[in-house]
This record gives structure tokens, sequence and C-alpha cells, in this order.
């Protein structure tokens, strides 16, 4: 399945990040992330975007400033869409491996692998990167899950 939308969010109950996926066609189903998965996932996801800059000249306060227009920027180009609705309860898994494969042109996609179900692929460019992050960490601080790992350009833009 290749994820074409994608809708993100903590679930109390499951104590997990509920991600609700859709391809194309309109196939729906859920895979759950627990904490571990995600704890692991954001570090590389960050660590993508960041490599962005990498001069050594460019002082931190510019790297920041960069980071947050960026931030921002991905925000304002956002086209609104609706939630991915999953009827069916038997369409879900629980996440129990993860990749993220990089390309040159700083394009993540993450396979997310689910027991008895074929791989889900989430294709994501640096925008997009950029918002699911968002809504990650917004899963995060629902969850009341650790912060140390969220850089500050990202704290301040979804606090």
């Amino acid at each position: 399945m290749r994820i074409s939308t994608i809708t993100t969010d903590y679930d109390l109950n499951e104590d997990r990040v509920r991600l609700a996926v859709a391809d194309e066609q309109g196939a729906a189903r859920v895979l759950w992330l627990t904490r571990r998965l995600c704890e692991r996932l954001a570090p590389v996801l960050i660590k993508g975007l960041n490599g962005c800059r990498t001069d050594a000249d460019v002082a931190p306060a510019e790297v920041q400033a960069a980071q947050v227009y960026a931030q921002l920027e991905a925000r304002i180009s956002k086209k609104p869409g609706k939630p991915v609705v999953v009827a069916d309860p038997t369409k879900q898994g629980l996440v129990h491996e993860m990749t993220v494969k990089s390309a040159s042109n700083g394009v993540r996609v993450v396979v997310f692998q689910c027991k008895g179900h074929e791989p889900a692929e989430l294709v994501l460019r640096p925008a997009d990167m950029r918002l699911w992050l968002e809504a990650l960490r917004r899963a995060f601080v629902k969850g009341q899950w650790r912060h140390d790992i969220w850089p500050q350009w990202l704290q301040h833009q979804t606090d």
C-alpha cells in the first residue's frame, strides 16, 4: 500500500499513535505506532531536515531562523483535506518494524510493517515531512511523552 493520505492522532486508551491511512484508490486502514517506535522515527526524520543546512560558517541562530521559516512556509502551503476514516475495524495492525529510506533530493520513504498485512509506504517530501512531524509532535504532547527529542524550531511552531 502506498499511503496518499494520513491522519495522525494519539489514542489515550491504547497509549499509542493512531495512523489512519488511505491509498489513492481509497483503501483505508489503521496503523498503530508504539511510543518506542515513535521515539526512534522522529529523530531520523528530524535529522533529514537538519541536514539541509550544514555550513560550518552559519551561526546557530541563522539555522534556527531558517528552520522556523521553512516550517512556516510548509504550514502556509498546506492544502486542507478530509481526515481518513476507517470504517472496517478489522483493517488495522500494530507496526512491529519500520524502515526509512532516503533519497538525495531530501525525500524520505517510511515503510511500516504489520504482521498479516502488506507493508505501507509513506513518501515524505521535506515540506510534507515538516507537517507530519508537527502532527506527530502534537500526539506526543497529548500522550505526555518525552519532549527532549524535538528541536526548538519545531517546539515553537506547535506550542
